[in-house]
């Protein structure tokens, strides 16, 4: 009775991979870090209906997708990680591949030990779990320093549940038969899925992130007479505007050009130019390097970041150089860095 109910809660489960998918692929915005998301939902479903199904049949029918089955977790960090830099630039890279050749190389040497030596597994299933593992601890530490809060509990919790599967999966291995059906743990897939959709649904911060309106100078009358760009444009570019610089802090990337910021927000140079200018009064160059300012500024003065060189806070923040970034920090605020660190912490110590 216990193994038809786990059935049953898997097989809900992976019914809402599909319908998460087909909504993540369908959605306008940001639409290669969907991509990489829905991936990671179809990974999930993978995962869940290989458990649904006989492992006895699977063996003996499918036994090249069976032992695919145990690899999945090697492409759970890399999506992961590709969904939180992607929303920050949306342009695919063909070196993003890289990401996955843990993934084609140990399923490369399991099918050369089943066509080959006759033997499986080549590896260990608890040395394959620590593999596993360390590929999902690695890409986990490096989204969520990418991360704003929001989407590091996202992060936080896809990464918890899949270590809960890695280790599921060696016990299953070694120790099937010997024991009630481990595959009970795999329900955590089951209420992961429900829980992003729920947040999907209350249409939380981490998929519908929400900016506030920018606000116009007084007195100065925005109109787009002679423009092809409409005020409904207009207003989609700026908030989009705040939530990337918000979310993702992709100033912080020294090679982040205008053009690259507008391929992000889906418009053009030349309009996005427009609502800087229209909007907020500054050139390209002059919203970036504030940014950069204001985010040297908060490192600066947080005693958590006393260990780290003004150096490297600088090129942190986004700089290419130390000299422009004294120079800008200079003219902005009429102190060094060094001279406004001392006085920040000093103030706060106080």
């Amino acid at each position: 009775m216990s193994h038809q109910l786990n059935i049953f809660i898997l097989s809900f489960g992976i019914v809402q991979c599909l319908l998460l998918t087909i909504w993540m692929l369908r959605n306008q915005t940001q639409k290669l870090s969907n991509i990489y998301f829905a991936l990671f939902i179809i990974i999930v479903g993978l995962q869940l209906t290989f458990k649904v199904l006989s492992k006895i049949w699977m063996v003996n029918e499918v036994y090249i997708p069976y032992l695919i089955s145990y690899k999945l977790p090697y492409l759970i960090g890399p999506l992961l990680f590709l969904f939180v830099t992607s929303r920050a630039d949306e342009s695919w890279r063909s070196r993003d591949l890289l990401h996955f050749i843990p993934f084609v190389f140990f399923t490369a040497i399991e099918f050369i030990g089943i066509t080959v030596f006759d033997r499986y597994p080549m590896v260990h299933p608890y040395m394959q779990a620590l593999f596993q593992i360390t590929s999902l601890g690695i890409y986990s530490f490096l989204s969520l320093r990418r991360s704003n809060s929001l989407t590091k509990q996202l992060i936080a919790w896809l990464a918890s549940a899949e270590f809960i599967i890695i280790v599921t999966l060696a016990l299953m291995y070694v120790y099937y038969g010997q024991f009630p059906d481990v595959r009970l743990l795999f329900v955590v897939l089951t209420v992961l899925i429900y829980w992003i959709s729920y947040k999907m649904i209350s249409r939380s911060p981490v998929f519908f992130p929400v900016a506030p309106a920018m606000v116009t100078l007084p007195g100065r009358n925005v109109k787009y007479a002679h423009s092809s760009l409409k005020p409904e444009e207009a207003d989609r570019i700026a908030s989009g505007l705040q939530i990337l610089m918000r979310d993702s802090k992709c100033y912080a990337d020294p090679s982040l050009t205008i053009d690259a910021l507008a391929g992000n927000l889906n418009t053009s140079r030349h309009h996005l130019s427009q609502v800087l200018n229209e909007r907020l009064h500054k050139s390209y160059g002059d919203y970036i390097s504030e940014l950069r300012l204001e985010e040297a500024c908060r490192r600066l003065s947080n005693p958590a970041n006393l260990r780290y060189t003004i150096a490297s806070i600088a090129l942190d923040s986004g700089f290419n150089t130390v000299s422009s970034f004294n120079d800008a920090f200079k003219k902005r605020f009429q102190v060094t860095p060094s001279r406004y660190r001392d006085q920040a912490l000093k103030a706060k110590s106080a």
